[in-house]
């Protein structure tokens, strides 16, 4: 933060006459302006996120309204920006990282059912 800060007031004589102008400097300090707030989540592991669950997310989001972009696999700038949008908008974190409930709530990452058994034997 920087502001003005006077030194010296105006001289002003008896007849109400300016006699020197009042003397500022310029000081500059960090001030808080907002407290900081933590924003724990979990997400998936960075290996589970394959160009093929990133295209699946896009086409997720898309589907919703969130994304317009190319289905790309990559996870770029405006994927981020579509997640952070749609994790918003759903009482989410304010994040451009994926957090694992919106891969969930999404279809993209499997959900844990508890009693199924989602093993598959041969």
């Amino acid at each position: 933060m920087t502001e003005q800060v006077q030194v010296q007031a105006a001289q002003i004589s008896s007849t109400g006459e300016i006699q020197s102008l009042p003397i500022y400097r310029t000081e500059t300090r960090q001030k808080i302006v907002s407290p900081r707030v933590d924003n724990w989540f979990e997400t998936p592991c960075t290996s589970a996120l394959t160009p093929d669950v990133i295209a699946t997310l896009q086409r997720a989001l898309e589907a919703r309204g969130f994304y317009g972009g190319a289905i790309s696999s990559q996870l770029d700038d405006a994927t981020r920006s579509a997640m952070r949008a749609y994790q918003v908008s759903t009482a989410g974190p304010d994040s451009p990282v994926l957090a694992l409930t919106t891969a969930r709530s999404l279809g993209v990452i499997a959900v844990d059912i508890p009693g199924v058994d989602t093993k598959i034997e041969g």
